[in-house]
């Protein structure tokens, strides 16, 4: 992301809006709206059909929402992230679309300018909130963090996980994993290969880092 321009698509029913985002978004030499959407089915195709980087996605539109088009995008290409973008924090359509796989919340009240650092921030790989009481929002982080958490990886088969997971727990060692799934250190060693394989990390010090930024690591 650091050598070449995000590549954006705006969603979002109201043209107003998106004429806003995509001339603040513009006003910053890294970041390239590639198209604008005026509903979740636009959306959905222009994603397929450009495979943004990031999609900045209002939940209440027509012809599909964006709790739906957030499935279908993060279906399609799970590496374009998701960056919500509604006037209601509490909506239950907002929570829907972070368990849809949404990687962050922006509410459209908020202070505009901080778009331009979340879309660098998502881009790169956070998960990132703007909410005004965090305290009565607790449970609600709990539960995305679970989410987030439960469909990371898919990529790897249920046993791949608990490795991946056990791996990650500070202090665990191949030797104790081993030990706690009752099978041989080489198939663990085996197995991590397999997982760094399939995740595209460098080495395990990477993929150690990669699995607790999804939650993974904590044990049994």
């Amino acid at each position: 992301m650091t050598e070449q321009s995000i590549r954006v698509v705006i969603a979002d029913d109201h043209a107003f809006t998106r004429y806003g985002l995509r001339v603040l978004l513009e006003s910053d030499a890294g970041i390239t709206v590639v198209a604008e959407a005026r509903d979740g089915r636009e959306a959905v195709e222009q994603t397929i059909g450009l495979r943004p980087d990031v999609v900045i996605m209002d939940v209440r539109m027509p012809n599909g929402s964006g709790l739906w088009a957030t499935r279908e995008i993060r279906r399609a290409h799970p590496d374009t992230k998701v960056l919500v973008h509604s006037e209601y924090e509490t909506d239950p359509n907002v929570m829907a679309a972070m368990r849809a796989g949404a990687s962050g919340f922006l509410m459209k009240a908020g202070d505009v300018t901080q778009i331009i650092r979340a879309v660098r921030d998502v881009a790169a790989g956070a998960w990132i909130f703007n909410l005004s009481d965090t305290s009565r929002m607790r449970p609600w982080f709990d539960e995305l963090r679970t989410a987030r958490r439960d469909g990371a990886f898919p990529e790897l088969t249920p046993r791949e996980r608990e490795i991946l997971n056990l791996i990650a727990t500070p202090s665990q060692t191949t030797a104790g994993v081993a030990a706690r799934l009752g099978i041989s250190t080489k198939r663990v060693e085996n197995a991590v290969t397999d997982i760094k394989t399939k995740l595209g990390a460098a080495d395990r010090a990477q993929l150690i880092a990669m699995a607790r930024a999804a939650g993974l690591g904590t044990g049994p």
